[in-house]
């Protein structure tokens, strides 16, 4: 899935990989999810574990494109091609579109196949519990791939902010009138869209007064727990900013969940606005969470997922989330309750993720600001200077050591000779000499 040598390092922006994922050439794929997903969770009931393993399956097969898609067979089967036949019927061409989609579920069929064979078929037993199970995974993920999406985001310009003079009470404050006027402005639209009638904004504050009470409560946590590192962060070139902002979003996320668990249990909402909300919500965890692999490069400089691999690694997330909340139904009375569950959990793990998120900021920006200070040219004028200042030493020991190598030799009598008993003290009475005596 690395993607080519022209691509390596050119950076990939949400919105071009929502209108790449969103293309007309591949739009049949999205289309496909939908109509599957729907089929298989009207049969979870008749056959938990051949739905268990579709899903399985599919999400497996897409991943195998994904892995393929820089090959151009693979982008020939799986995308449309540029040039339209305009004498075709519309109709007849959106069904043509489909043949796309071949492909991947014959992939899919096959891998089928081979789970049945080898797992027993509908005698075994653990793949649909494990596959319920990941639905606490995509919960978690959906808070943990909204905060790298946004985090991605507000980074770009933050090596090059200025540093601000930061005001603990004034953010607060300012956080506080934000957040909580969102909160009113949603629990409104909320209830005259469940009301099916017009509402004042004073009668939905006070029908929904639990919902801004619980949102205020909410709020005042996360800014208790993220006090310090706000502190610290506001004293800081370009985290005042950046903190505030991330806090602001934030809590919107917070809040809006929040909100989708009130709705859930006080305001009877539609099956159909329920379908699209977590429609949406699932959405945008896979597109955050593909976008935040499309940015991240691998050791070599290459993006470990190219633009070719983002649609189908999109949709294989996509089945095994829709898979494992189809699993959940039969665990929870209905699925409303699956769906608070999933909400409480993404809720409380942004909250956790807020305090780490600004301090691995602050240390990802303190590197940025040292390694854009960091003098090179200095620092390679001052290793040339030093190497030849170096050589220059080297240069004159040599010297010093060939002039006194000639000064020795100079002191040396050539006519004469070297006489090595010169200025020895020698005694009269040959004391120093040994003689051996012969047997």
């Amino acid at each position: 899935m690395s993607d080519a040598n022209s691509e390596e390092i050119a950076p990939v922006g949400i919105f071009q990989l929502i209108g790449n994922m969103l293309s007309p050439r591949t739009l049949p794929h999205i289309v496909m999810i939908a109509v599957i997903s729907s089929i298989l969770l009207a049969m979870v009931s008749a056959n938990e574990q051949l739905v268990a393993m579709s899903f399985v399956s599919l999400s497996i097969s897409y991943i195998l494109v994904a892995i393929l898609s820089n090959n151009s067979l693979i982008q020939k089967v799986t995308k449309l091609p540029d040039n339209k036949n305009e004498t075709l019927n519309l109709i007849i061409r959106f069904i043509a579109s489909f043949r796309i989609t071949i492909t991947p579920i014959l992939i899919a069929i096959v891998i089928l196949g081979c789970l049945w064979s080898l797992t027993g078929g509908s005698k075994n037993g653990w793949i649909s519990p494990v596959l319920a199970s990941l639905f606490i995974v995509w919960s978690i993920a959906q808070a943990a791939s909204f905060r790298a999406g946004i985090v991605e985001w507000l980074a770009n310009g933050l090596g090059d902010a200025k540093l601000h003079t930061y005001k603990e009470k004034v953010s607060t404050v300012s956080q506080v009138v934000v957040v909580q006027s969102f909160a009113i402005v949603v629990i409104w639209i909320g209830q005259v869209i469940s009301e099916a009638e017009q509402m004042s904004l004073q009668d939905a504050i006070l029908g929904g007064f639990l919902f801004v009470l619980a949102s205020a409560g909410l709020q005042f946590l996360t800014l208790w727990l993220t006090r310090d590192e706000r502190e610290i962060s506001g004293s800081e070139k370009g985290m005042a900013a950046f903190s505030f902002k991330w806090m602001i979003i934030a809590q919107f996320f917070i809040t809006w969940h929040a909100f989708s668990i009130y709705r859930r249990i006080w305001m009877n909402p539609s099956e159909l606005s329920t379908i699209i909300e977590e429609g949406l919500l699932m959405a945008f965890t896979v597109i955050f969470a593909v976008w935040s692999l499309t940015t991240y490069t691998v050791r070599d400089g290459k993006r470990l997922v190219s633009e070719n691999a983002a649609l189908p690694l999109a949709i294989a997330f996509g089945y095994a989330y829709a898979g494992s909340v189809t699993m959940l139904t039969g665990t929870f009375d209905n699925l409303q309750e699956v769906m608070i569950f999933g909400h409480v959990l993404s809720l409380f793990a942004m909250i956790l993720l807020m305090r780490p998120t600004l301090r691995v900021s602050r240390i990802s920006s303190e590197m940025l600001s040292l390694a854009k200070n960091a003098d090179i040219s200095r620092n390679e004028e001052d290793d040339s200077d030093a190497e030849d200042k170096s050589m220059e030493n080297d240069s004159e020991g040599d010297e010093s050591i060939i002039e006194d190598e000639w000064q020795e030799d100079g002191e040396i009598d050539w006519d004469k000779g070297l006489d090595i008993s010169e200025g020895t003290d020698w005694e009269n009475d040959n004391s120093d000499v040994e003689f051996k005596k012969s047997d």
